[in-house]
């Protein structure tokens, strides 16, 4: 396994924070003669103001880690684990929008709270897409290498402090009112909006100032706090601040939804399905699970009223492409939980329209005029910068001369076969051969499996490489024939 070289471009590369503080750090004077004159008179001047202390240079973190941490040390970085590449030896991590890619070497790379492995590639392929991590760096002439990679660590909660999940199905079962409980989502608001609990409101920790009113006036009331599982530290919090207020029996769901969602159904409004979802084309599968269903449906809505194997494999056969899905009936309280909850069952998280299709029109939202369609479709929505893989196959069929297809696979890879006309630049030769690649045409990327050629694209980004692409989908050969994932 060889250890990436990362592009030798540091000042195309640091963060823009970084070189404007090393701007403001330099001094050019410019110094004339200048004619000698008569002194003036001396005149007495108040003595200036000491200069502010310039604040400490600091690492980065995505805003949601700020809730609890204060920013990280220079060469260091707080943010979601994205994607690692072992025949790259690279790591990719996402900051809010901004996205790193990092070298690391295995002989040395110490990982801290990881999961359980047999080596160094289980243990990194066993994190889970968007885990809140951090990683420590060296850096040699402008190159980072990370060198501790810390997960987040599960939380303590005392026990006498905790409601398991079984408590919290059955209060869940029999509603607020029965069941005499509060139940909220201490998580922010747009992540409440990719669905919550059932019979919880909203209340994230980073607003509790502002919205604790939406705490109960009884002080002894049951009050439930959970949020994205046991390494998140929003309801701990939450407990603490409510506490603090005089409430004497708050509980903290501490599984939260991660668990909550393998075994049950969540949760969606018609509100938030038309806003955060439909109004923002964000893709999500919506399915009508009416047995006999009347006049009008929800735009988009395919047909699923059957529980058999046969029907839930119209939804499973997506299940590959993670696709989000929410389900509803004529008012919530029908068929929609039954088929949410066989999804459920066959590893397909679901969610449930609160109120069904009557809450849906009284909200006034859009009903189209027809009956739900049979086919359940789902295409995800595109990563910044990839390719479409029908795109791509043309661009093979007939090149351009004003795009360059890069294979960044490593050379021990191209026996079995190439794209003609492709360049092969090994991502771990990328910083040595950089130069070969020409600014003036554009640059698709591509590998076996597609995360070295995202991983690719996002540093050449970086690197001033201003029309680059990359193929989102896995590319084998055989007999030099190429097969692309999803043909």
């Amino acid at each position: 396994m060889r250890v990436l070289h990362r592009l030798a471009l540091a000042a195309a590369i640091a963060s823009p924070l970084l070189l404007a503080a090393c701007a403001q750090n330099k001094q050019v004077a410019a110094v004339k003669a200048a004619p000698v004159v008569a002194a003036a008179p001396a005149v007495e001047r108040p003595a200036p103001p000491p200069a502010a202390a310039a604040a400490p240079a600091t690492g980065k973190q995505a805003k949601v880690c700020a809730t609890c941490h204060a920013a990280p040390p220079v060469g260091s970085t707080r943010g979601h684990f994205d994607e690692v590449a072992m025949k790259a030896n690279a790591i990719q991590l996402k900051v809010d929008a901004e996205v790193e890619v990092l070298t690391f070497d295995p002989a040395t790379l110490k990982v801290v709270n990881a999961p359980e492995g047999a080596n160094l590639e289980a243990v990194l392929k066993a994190i889970k897409k968007g885990a809140e991590s951090r990683v420590d760096t060296t850096t040699v002439n402008g190159v980072r290498t990370v060198t501790v990679l810390t997960m987040k660590p599960k939380l303590k909660v005392a026990e006498e402090k905790q409601i398991k999940t079984a408590e919290v199905e059955k209060l869940v079962a029999m509603g607020p009112e029965k069941g005499k409980y509060f139940l909220f989502d201490a998580r922010p608001a747009p992540r409440y909006a990719d669905g919550y609990i059932p019979t919880a409101e909203n209340l994230p920790f980073p607003a509790f100032e502002q919205q604790k009113g939406k705490l109960p006036a009884d002080k002894g009331a049951l009050i439930i706090y959970y949020c994205a599982g046991v390494t998140c530290a929003m309801s701990p919090a939450a407990l603490g601040a409510t506490e603090k207020l005089g409430y004497t029996n708050v509980k903290v769901y501490h599984e939260g939804l991660p668990v909550w969602s393998k075994a049950n159904p969540s949760a969606l409004s018609p509100k938030l399905l038309q806003e955060a979802w439909i109004a923002k084309a964000q893709p999500i599968v919506i399915l009508d699970a009416r047995k006999a269903p009347k006049a009008g449906v929800i735009p988009g809505a395919a047909a699923l009223a059957e529980t058999t194997p046969a029907a839930l494999e119209k939804v499973l056969k997506l299940k590959k492409l993670r696709p989000p899905v929410v389900v509803y009936d004529e008012d919530g309280a029908g068929n929609a939980t039954a088929v949410a909850k066989a999804l459920v069952a066959q590893g397909q998280p679901a969610m449930v329209l609160t109120g069904g299709l009557t809450a849906w029109k009284a909200a006034g939202l859009a009903v189209a005029d027809a009956a739900p369609v049979a086919a359940v479709a789902f295409v995800p929505k595109p990563k910044p910068g990839e390719m479409p893989v029908d795109e791509f196959k043309k661009l093979v069929a007939a090149p351009q001369p004003g795009t360059l297809i890069l294979d960044v696979r490593g050379q021990d890879e191209l026996a079995d076969g190439v794209f003609p006309g492709s360049v092969n630049i090994p991502a771990t030769q990328l910083s040595a051969r950089v130069g070969e690649l020409p600014k003036d045409k554009k640059i698709v990327t591509h590998c076996s499996t597609g995360i070295r050629a995202e991983m690719t694209y996002n540093v050449l980004k970086q690197a001033g490489f201003t029309n680059v692409a990359f193929l989102n989908a896995g590319v084998d050969f055989f007999g030099g024939k190429a097969e692309i994932a999803g043909e």
